[in-house]
Order: C-alpha cells, then structure tokens, then sequence
C-alpha cells in the first residue's frame, strides 16, 4: 500500500515539548481502491451475503417453536405469491384466497393435537404422484394443473417442516435445515472450481456430478452429526437417514428447476440477490421433511 508523508510536529503530554516528525497517511487513490475493492466483493458475492443474512434471520426465528412457526406461516404467504405470480393469475379475490390458503394446515397443526393426525398415511404417495407428474410433464402448463401441484406440493412440505418441529426439538429442526444450506454451499461451491459432468442438463444447467457428490458428503456428514446430538439411532440408521434426507433435497430442487424451465423462468423472482426467490431457497427442503416426517412415524428417530 502506497501511503503521503506529511511533516508535522508531535508534542509530548508530559512536559509539552514539540519535536518534528513525519505522518503517513493512505494516498487517495489507495482509498478509493479499497473502497471498490469491497464494493466489487459485494457485487461478486451477493449469494454469500444474502445467505449470511438469511441465516441470522432464521436464527432469530428458531428462538421458539412460535417464532419458527410463524416463519413458516410468513415463508407459506410469500411463496404462494411467487408462485401466483410465475403463472401470471389476473383474478384478483380467488387469487388472494390461493395465497392465504396453504396457511391453514399450519394453523390446525399448531393448535390441533398432533397425535391425532397420521399424516404419513397418505402425505408420501400423494407427493409421490405429484414429483412423478411433473418430471414426466404432466399437469404443469395449464393454470388448474399449477394450483394443484403447488397446493399438494408446497403444503406437505410446510406441514412437514412443522410436523417435525413439534415431534422434536427446535434445535435438531434447525440444524436439519442447515444440513441442506451446507450441501447446497457444498454442492454450488465444487461444482464452480471442478464440474465438469453436467447432471441434468435440460433441466439445470449449472448442476454438475461433481457438485452433487460433494453435496452429498458435507450435507450427509452434517445431518449425521446433528442426528447424533439431538436423537438416539444406530449409526446405520442414521447414515441412511443423512443420505436420504440430503438427496431428497437435490430431488426437490430439480422438481422445483423443471417447473420453472416448463415456463421458460430461471428464478421465482430476484427478491433475493444470487438466489433469486423465497421459493427458490425453500424448494430443497419440502420433499426432504416429507421423507423425515415418514421416519419419524416409523420411530426410527427417538428422542
């Protein structure tokens, strides 16, 4: 760093004396440098920024099962409305009542004894069939098809995200959903510096083998982990459950990536800098706590 020498004069605080000296100071030039060198680093890094903050956000409202719950109930208005929005609905009283819609499963779930609900039932086989249709192309272009698919879709997978947070901890639903964030982190990260082999490509170009190996390990390590600290399961049990519960995650984002390529969109909305919108962050997750949720039934993870 080049710096300005000014001559000045310095005076001791013990008996006041004055004595010469020099003072450096940055140039401007090097001021403004590092000034746009940080704003470059906004500008290059807008997804590690918006994920730092989406992070403390989430820490915020993971203080309760309340607050998580009404983060879900916010997340639940703000995705309907991009997903309305993606289709372009020009009805004004029947879209609003689509949007506010997949909060009641929520509200029933929070206030209702959830002991009396045996969602796994028949949660999974409906979700089945609805991921099913959509990678064969069925029932996504017409505007009835798309209220369906996001309304069986979406709302399983809400439900299931709070299902979980009252079966379990607060703390084990957390660290779940930032299983994913770290796959995703994992998977976008080495997929940039060594992808080579695309995934599916038709579907998502940027997804590489490479990336989603990497996804696979660091997101299947950390679930392992959190799995270990907050629930009791015999290793194998939770190696298999980690592993499945991050690629159910990559399966989501796919569906999630092919129903935006159907309409010719890349983002639900640029409402979130380098990761587009809501629906894009929360995609990963709706199918992978439908998977817990099954498990869950099945006592396969005690508290």
């Amino acid at each position: 760093m080049s710096y300005l020498k000014y001559k000045s004069y310095f005076v001791s605080e013990d008996d006041g004396t004055f004595w010469p000296g020099v003072i450096e100071v940055p140039s401007e030039s090097e001021i403004q440098y590092e000034e746009e060198t940080k704003n470059q680093f906004i500008k290059d890094n807008p997804r590690i920024i918006t994920g730092i903050i989406l992070l403390l956000v989430l820490s915020l409202f993971f203080i309760s099962k309340l607050s998580a719950f009404v983060l879900l109930l916010l997340l639940a208005l703000i995705c309907s409305k991009e997903w309305f929005d993606i289709f372009e609905y020009d009805i004004y009283i029947p879209y609003t009542l689509l949007i506010y819609s997949p909060l009641a499963p929520l509200l029933i779930l929070y206030f209702y004894d959830i002991s009396k609900i045996h969602y796994p039932y028949f949660i999974f086989p409906i979700g089945l069939i609805i991921y099913t249709g959509t990678f064969i192309n069925y029932g996504i272009y017409d505007k009835f098809g798309s209220v369906f698919i996001f309304h069986t879709w979406f709302s399983l997978g809400v439900v299931s995200i709070a299902y979980i947070l009252i079966q379990y901890n607060i703390l084990f639903t957390y660290l779940a959903i930032l299983s994913i964030a770290v796959s995703d982190i994992a998977a976008y990260e080495s997929g940039r510096r060594i992808g080579k082999r695309k995934l599916i490509e038709s579907i998502s170009p940027n997804k590489t083998f490479e990336g989603l190996l990497f996804g696979l390990l660091f997101g299947t390590i950390f679930m392992a982990i959190n799995i270990s600290i907050n629930l009791e399961a015999s290793l194998l049990i939770t190696f298999v459950i980690s592993i499945m519960f991050i690629l159910f995650g990559v399966i989501g984002d796919l569906f999630m990536s092919r129903i935006k390529r159907s309409i010719g969109i890349k983002d639900s909305s640029n409402t979130l800098p380098g990761h587009g919108g809501f629906l894009d962050r929360v995609d990963s997750y709706l199918l992978s706590f439908t998977f817990l949720l099954i498990v869950s039934e099945f006592s396969l993870l005690n508290v």
